[in-house]
């Protein structure tokens, strides 16, 4: 959703704030009250309509919806303040409406420059590279971090982002970092200004970046730092940091000074759950107006975090993240020598899509295509490698026909119908049993069927042993079959009535089957499918009031597939 209009407007800055020990113009700020507006618009839109998700075949390429930025007027610029992507460069598209993505990004920010006509600048905090292993989709091992992580500065670039801090999950990997991307490109600007010998060991990082904003006389600087809680938590032994994160900005104070910013920003990496690690960072230096921090909320907070000096001066934090769902939109008015500020923050919702005359000429679908290509033509797939799955970890089962090594394998949804031909019936009949067509016919980007972090929830067994490793190799182990829950089934086909593996072949619930609680069971069973259903790909499975999402496609639409009661 769209968040309400914030304005933030400045206090004056008293003869006694130009403070020596702080070099360069003081700013100040006051944060104006928007209650009696924000209840003017909610009333006159209606607050079902404010709420409302547009979808895409209704509005997508119809503009700047009017609910955003009432009574703006004409902003001197706007910076436009994103974070926290995290490896997420696009929806995967398996349900509606989803939010975030590049492309939504690269057309709102089109937007603001053709309709609105105002200059904009981009800044992004950092964390927009994937965590590290195992933290790709169901737990896959990060293959693709990299890759995606050049692909997505690529699109920042084409979207004209002045600068991108590095943040936790890039420090991690900082030399690979610098040669996926940061030592070929130098826009954006990739920032770390607290980072130990950092012009000897990672020469491509810079510690302030400028620029006058283009057709303004404002000169705006940007620096990052990665504060101690998020430090503390770096494992790589080469990456260390500065013992004096308030002398190392006191220097970037100091630099941006003799450069003649007007307007100095901050990109601030304190862990999320304590806010009160960026507050301090603010409260210590007022000089920086904006301050822009991480926060771990699905939705982020609509207001900055509002910081008041005894001398008079206020500052700002803003938080925002994850998965780049949301982006800032801060607009900057010039008073004097001080800047006056009004503030959004916008969903990139299905609203922001290409219109389909537009496809063929928008860069980030462009390079969405790219990407998926490289996928294909590197053979991404063959870089995860096979593990055990649980099944084939457990000890042997005595007495038991033991084809091949004797480790269970996996043999296809097909072998299974013969003795399980109802459940077979209602599997046929369900999405399951074509979810890797859907990947074949995709489009924007298309060849989905070669990315490993969407084949894992559209084969059976991928990235374990025996599992699917491509369409050619393991054709009967495409779609999401029997095993893809229960796992690897060929000792269960060859032994049937071998109790022991009967058991293991349904181990995640069993102790609540057994227990007689179906509550439980249900529950037990449902940890599996949020594997893959969850919140970001299949965005209506959510809990609430009147509605248990498990039971509306578990039972309403015909998945489950228990033998019918005259046959058990």
């Amino acid at each position: 959703m769209n968040r309400p209009n914030d304005e933030l407007s400045p206090a004056s800055t008293p003869a006694s704030a130009q403070d020596a020990s702080c070099p360069g113009r003081r700013w100040s700020f006051q944060l104006a009250a928007l209650g009696l507006v924000l209840i003017s618009a909610l009333a006159s839109m209606g607050l079902a309509y404010w709420l409302k998700q547009p979808q895409a075949t209704e509005s997508a390429g119809k503009g700047i919806p009017v609910r955003l930025f009432p009574n703006w007027g004409k902003p001197d610029f706007v910076l436009v303040l994103s974070a926290q992507q995290n490896g997420y460069m696009l929806p995967c598209g398996c349900s509606s409406p989803q939010v975030g993505g590049l492309e939504r990004r690269y057309n709102f920010i089109q937007l603001l420059k053709k309709e609105k006509r105002w200059p904009v600048v981009a800044i992004d905090l950092g964390d927009v590279v994937q965590k590290s292993a195992p933290h790709a989709p169901v737990n896959l091992p990060n293959v693709q971090g990299l890759i995606k992580y050049r692909y997505s500065m690529m699109a920042l670039k084409e979207m004209g982002y002045l600068a991108v801090g590095i943040g936790g999950n890039e420090a991690e990997a900082l030399a690979k970092i610098e040669g996926e991307w940061a030592a070929n490109s130098p826009q954006p600007a990739v920032l770390l200004a607290n980072l130990k010998d950092a012009e000897n060991n990672f020469p491509f990082l810079k510690a302030i970046e400028t620029q006058t904003v283009p057709g303004t006389n404002i000169k705006i600087g940007v620096t990052n730092i990665i504060g101690p809680t998020v430090a503390e938590s770096i494992k790589d032994p080469t990456v260390k940091f500065v013992p004096s994160n308030l002398d190392c900005l006191n220097e970037q104070l100091k630099k941006m000074h003799a450069e003649h910013v007007d307007l100095p920003i901050l990109l601030y990496h304190g862990l999320a759950t304590g806010r009160q690690e960026a507050i301090r960072c603010a409260k210590a230096f007022p000089d920086f107006p904006i301050i822009l921090a991480l926060t771990e909320e699905d939705e982020p907070p609509a207001h900055p975090i509002s910081v008041d000096h005894t001398n008079g001066i206020r500052n700002y934090v803003f938080r925002l993240g994850h998965k780049g769902k949301c982006i800032g939109i801060l607009g900057v008015y010039r008073n004097g020598p001080n800047f006056n500020f009004k503030y959004q923050l916008v969903e990139m919702s299905e609203e922001y899509l290409t219109p389909p005359e537009k496809e063929a000429t928008q860069p980030i679908m462009k390079l969405m295509e790219d990407y998926t290509r490289e996928l294909k033509n590197k053979n991404y797939l063959e870089k995860y490698g096979q593990t055990k799955h649980l099944l084939q970890a457990l000890d042997p089962v005595p007495g038991l026909r033991n084809p091949g090594d004797g480790m269970p394998h996996y043999i296809g949804t097909e072998a299974c119908k013969k003795c399980h031909e109802f459940a077979y019936d209602v599997w046929k009949k369900s999405p399951h049993s074509h979810a890797y067509q859907t990947l074949v016919d995709a489009k924007h980007p298309s060849l989905r069927q070669y990315d490993g972090e969407c084949i894992v929830c559209h084969t059976v067994g991928f990235g374990y042993k025996t599992g699917f490793s491509n369409e050619k190799d393991t054709p009967k182990l495409k779609d999401v079959g029997c095993e893809s829950c229960h796992g690897p089934g060929s000792l269960h086909a060859k032994n049937p009535e071998n109790q022991e593996w009967r058991e293991r072949m349904n181990l995640p619930w069993l102790a609540a089957r057994k227990s007689g609680n179906e509550k439980a069971k249900n529950a037990a069973i449902e940890k599996f499918c949020v594997s893959c259903h969850d919140i970001d790909n299949d965005v209506n499975w959510v809990h609430k009031e009147g509605h248990d999402p498990f039971l509306e496609k578990w039972v309403k639409k015909n998945i489950i597939h228990n033998n019918p009661p005259e046959k058990e």
